[in-house]
């Protein structure tokens, strides 16, 4: 069974990737099939002996949305290039429309240049569109392309007829309003699903280019005898990380990172992969010990033997699922997307029936015509398509005024559905800085003295702890250092006018020394031979806003949870701190996804994370919050990225939220009452017993009223009072 990856652009809606679903399923060569309308992404498995990938690419186009390979990106970038075009073209021709409209400018020429420009604007601009309809001949399926060609049409047509007969009440301003609108939700759609999508490649960055690769005449067995010194300059070339191959050996030097997943062979190293599993500490790596590929040796030598090919590293299969996880499809549909297969066609029968009701009760052709024409021109999608869209604007534009970047329209529905919400703890939780607690000076020469001695020994160290140790001392004087040796996972040594001093671990402070030490809860030692000078304690910090906002998310009835790669005592120790009685600890980044997997078959899951241990977990959840100084890749996946280092952000999302959603069902209800009620009335319902029948121009007015009070609720969104956080 042979699968394909394609870009597919031109969906606006879950209606539009069903609608390629249903037909593509009725292909027998073709047995799965993955689509999302928000992504653009599809993967799609099926009988190489029946179909190839290319006749797929043509039928999905050929329903009218342009599809191409996952690894062609020309056709993305030329069709955004394409959207933006046509609405740089749009917008000043709307804009003259509507103040020759608005203006009271009603001559004969004035009516010949709204024509003008209207029709630019509704046949190349809105082409789109009509392209997208056209497929409605061939799937049978209404999508909003045939709800934008229709409805803008249903305006344009009318207005030329008017214009034929020498009168004025156009309706051209109307037909371009919306072309208009909906090109700008179409391209900031393509252009945010473009960047998300090169967002995920950027995983394959933490892996380093090339790789030393140490050439050995067997890679059986015996190679596991090799040790650093035969690995000369002779033996080793340098070699793209791509070319890896099962049983290849690599040389990895201090500060480097490690390019393969494999077993190390030789030598001894202090390992960091806090991005990998979310341990603070790095740990120490020796003979026999396997590693990840982008875990970063601090220092020593390790000689690793690949255990898989390049493209089954660790890093790659995270790039595979989060692919995956992009081609699911979103939770929830939109309202309107689910019942435009039915407006439309309901529309247009209605309009029809009436036109021929009407003469055959002996009306003449001009009342018929007019009947018609008011049914169509007052249904025309205005203001069902603004009711959620501009409410999400709304919603958007005070987001970002409360520092949030909600990225995906879903979110306003998903996160009134949450319950449980899952956190990673460094760098989340907590600042995810090892930071000196407290100095305890055990020595008479002072403090000042004790933080000179410390800074001189880790001067240039690039390990975790030595940066919390230089940044207490940092307004300190550096000493005259004489000699320095690093001890690997225990400490450093070294000699400051010509004195030795230790600085590590207390039991190999002990070890090398004459002093005896009281041990401290995660403490380290400074010494002399002779006298211990001080210990200092170390801790990870937890964010000032973190028990505020857990409290509040507990009050919504959302339960918390942390999810983190470091120890258990570690994460015990913050759950205690904030409240939180269900923690998981020491897990890798694809159990995190696992776990938050079995959570969410429970109910509606929401995960924090800043990493790229976290990503998976993440794109696993209903959605993911990441914030502007995770890392880019967390960034990228995460559907609402915090401008701002504060959790409470996270609290201002679910009130945003829920504050948006019922108001996107307000404006739903408004467009489609105003729809149940007018179009009746539009029709003739109450001529044979009142008299009255809705002239066009009556029916535009109500169109636009409509949508006026469509944008006027949505506009509260901005007034919207949230709770503010109490520390």
């Amino acid at each position: 069974m042979d699968k394909v990856k394609l870009n597919i652009s031109g969906m606006h809606c879950s209606a539009c990737s069903a609608s390629i679903e249903k037909n593509l399923q009725k292909i027998p060569a073709i047995t799965n099939i993955k689509i999302n309308a928000i992504s653009g992404r599809a993967k799609i498995a099926f009988d190489g002996t029946k179909i190839s990938a290319e006749e797929i690419i043509d039928l999905i186009t050929s329903y009218g949305f342009p599809a191409s390979f996952d690894d062609s990106k020309a056709e993305e970038i030329a069709y955004i290039k394409n959207l933006k075009q046509r609405l740089l073209v749009a917008i000043p021709l709307f804009l003259g429309i509507f103040v020759l409209h608005m203006g009271g400018f009603h001559s004969v020429w004035s009516g010949v240049l709204q024509l003008l420009l209207a029709s630019v604007v509704q046949f190349y601009c809105g082409y789109p569109f009509y392209k997208g309809a056209k497929s409605f001949l061939k799937t049978k399926s209404a999508d909003m392309n045939v709800l934008i060609a229709l409805g803008t049409s249903v305006a344009y047509v009318y207005s030329v007829y008017l214009f034929a007969l020498g009168e004025s009440g156009f309706y051209f301003e109307g037909s371009s309003a919306v072309i208009c609108f909906v090109l700008v939700g179409e391209y900031l759609k393509s252009s945010a699903k473009k960047k998300a999508s090169d967002g995920v490649a950027m995983l394959a960055s933490i892996l380093p280019t090339q790789a030393r690769l140490v050439e050995l005449e067997s890679k059986t067995d015996s190679a596991t005898k090799l040790n650093l010194q035969s690995a000369t300059q002779e033996n080793i070339r340098w070699i793209a990380i791509d070319a890896i191959k099962k049983g290849d050996v690599c040389l990895v030097l201090s500060g480097e990172k490690i390019p393969l997943d494999g077993v190390v062979l030789s030598g001894k190293a202090e390992v960091s992969s806090a991005h990998i599993n979310g341990e603070e500490l790095p740990k120490v790596i020796e003979c026999g010990a396997e590693v990840v590929g982008g875990s970063l040796v601090l220092n020593g030598e390790l000689e690793i033997r690949a255990n898989k090919d390049a493209n089954a590293f660790f890093v790659y299969e995270m790039l595979d699922l989060l692919e995956l996880s992009q081609s699911q499809k979103p939770p929830i549909g939109r309202l309107a997307d689910k019942i435009a297969s039915v407006f439309v066609p309901s529309v247009v029968l209605i309009s029809v029936l009436a036109f021929a009701i009407w003469l055959v009760l002996g009306k003449d052709l001009a009342f018929a015509l007019s009947i018609a024409a008011s049914v169509l021109v007052i249904s025309c999608p205005c203001a069902l398509g603004l009711a959620t869209p501009l409410a999400i604007v709304c919603a958007s534009v005070r987001a970002k005024s409360l520092e949030i970047l909600i990225k995906t329209p879903n979110i306003y529905e998903k996160a009134q559905e949450i319950k449980t919400i899952v956190f990673d703890k460094t760098g989340t939780l907590t600042k995810g800085e090892i930071a000196v607690k407290e100095c305890k000076v055990l020595t008479q020469k002072g403090e000042e003295f004790v933080k000179s001695v410390a800074k001189t020994l880790q001067q240039n160290n690039p390990h975790p702890i030595a940066k919390a140790i230089l940044e207490f001392a940092k307004d300190s004087v550096t000493l005259p250092l004489n000699a320095r040796e690093y001890e690997i996972a225990k400490g450093v040594k070294g000699e400051i006018n010509g004195e030795k001093y230790y600085f590590g671990q207390l039991e190999w402070v002990e070890s090398c020394t004459k002093v005896s030490i009281k041990k401290g809860e995660n403490a380290i030692a400074l010494a002399s031979e002779s006298e211990i000078l001080a210990l200092f304690y170390l801790q990870d910090s937890i964010k000032e806003s973190a028990r505020a906002t857990i409290n509040a998310l507990k009050k919504r009835g959302i339960v918390p949870i942390i999810l983190s790669g470091d120890n258990t005592q570690s994460v015990e120790k913050v759950a205690k701190e904030l409240g939180i009685t269900e923690f998981f600890a020491s897990i890798s980044p694809l159990q995190k996804a696992e776990i938050v997997a079995e959570l969410a078959k429970k109910g509606n899951v929401c995960f924090v994370g800043d990493g790229i241990n976290d990503a998976l977990a993440l794109k696993e959840a209903s959605f993911g919050i990441s914030f502007i100084e995770a890392t880019q890749l967390a960034q990228e996946v995460g559907d609402v990225l915090l401008l701002k280092n504060n959790l409470w952000g996270i609290v201002e999302v679910f009130d945003l939220s829920s504050a948006t959603l019922h108001n996107i069902k307000e404006n739903l209800f408004f467009a489609y009452v105003y729809n149940i009620v007018l179009i009746p009335i539009a029709a003739g319902v109450l001529y044979p017993w009142l008299g009255i029948v809705m002239q066009p121009a009556f029916a535009g007015a109500a169109m636009a009223l409509s949508s006026l009070s469509v944008v006027g609720n949505a506009l509260r969104i901005s007034k919207i009072r949230l709770e503010k956080c109490e520390k």
